[in-house]
């Protein structure tokens, strides 16, 4: 039995819906900066109408992240993810609870590239209040919204909030999105939410929103990953990883901690999957 088939026989939506109110509880409490995000958080017109989260999103002032872990787990809530291993983009972390389920704890947004605490600021600047299950929570404004939107988009290989938050959006609204866009250096994200992603061929992040946009294969995202690294450490570090199975991933998988026999397991099938594929493109050149 998975860790996530003992949550209580709730609605997924109420359950999410009360998260929201919980994690901003113990972020009053405990004066951490928060951002609700998706789901219950975005603001009426710019998703489609029935379309619901599963988990909850928050973005978290970066230098506030320890007094949020320490606040979520002192009410039960434990780690599932590191913010290395949740993603390509290591901007989240995921906490599970048993009776709310999953939180995605953001220190930072899939393609937005200045300084995640300037980033903070910028999307803050202008936020609004919106009660979710009857507690206040801060959430970004209409246009930070869009292009949250547009970006996770872009980052889940397209979703049905781009029809609201850009293809819905007057051209002025668009105009704003683009502006805060290049305030957050997030252009190259956007323009692959929104197809203009070829106009950005010169970017060393190109590779990797095109892969993300587009698919390929492991060896395809590993060469993306490292175009975008722009140190020789973050190169470093990138190479070693991609020769390490994610045990948090392994775990997600299992629903329950892997034993050892289990990763070594898994680190054989790595190998030989990485071997296969380099054989294949050598083949082919």
């Amino acid at each position: 039995m998975s860790e996530e088939s003992d949550v209580r026989a709730a609605p997924i939506a109420a359950r999410v819906h009360l998260a929201h109110a919980v994690v901003q509880k113990l972020a009053d409490d405990a004066g951490i900066d928060l951002l609700h995000l998706k789901g219950p958080a975005v603001l009426p017109g710019l998703r489609a109408e029935g379309r619901h989260s599963s988990d909850v999103d928050v973005l978290v002032r970066p230098s506030h992240l320890s007094r949020l872990v320490a606040a979520v787990e002192s009410v039960g809530f434990e780690q599932r993810t590191g913010f290395a291993t949740g993603s390509v983009f290591a901007h989240a972390a995921n906490w599970w609870h048993d009776d709310w389920g999953w939180v995605d704890v953001h220190v930072s947004w899939p393609g937005v590239t200045v300084d995640a605490e300037q980033a903070f600021d910028v999307l803050a600047r202008d936020r609004v209040v919106r009660p979710i299950a009857h507690r206040d929570c801060h959430v970004p404004d209409r246009t930070a919204q869009r292009l949250i939107l547009v970006l996770h988009s872009a980052r889940s290989g397209g979703t049905a909030d781009l029809d609201h938050a850009w293809s819905g959006a007057e051209p002025h609204e668009q105009d704003a999105v683009r502006a805060l866009a290049a305030e957050l250096h997030a252009e190259v994200a956007l323009a692959a939410g929104i197809g203009e992603l070829e106009l950005h061929r010169d970017d060393p992040t190109y590779l990797l929103w095109r892969h993300v946009t587009q698919g390929g294969s492991r060896l395809d995202e590993w060469r993306a990953r490292l175009a975008a690294a722009t140190t020789v450490r973050a190169k470093a570090e990138l190479l070693t990883a991609a020769m390490r199975v994610n045990r948090d991933h392994l775990r997600m998988e299992l629903g329950r901690a892997p034993t050892r026999t289990e990763v070594r397991a898994r680190q054989r099938l790595r190998v030989r999957r990485a071997v296969t594929e380099l054989s294949s493109r050598m083949r082919r050149t």
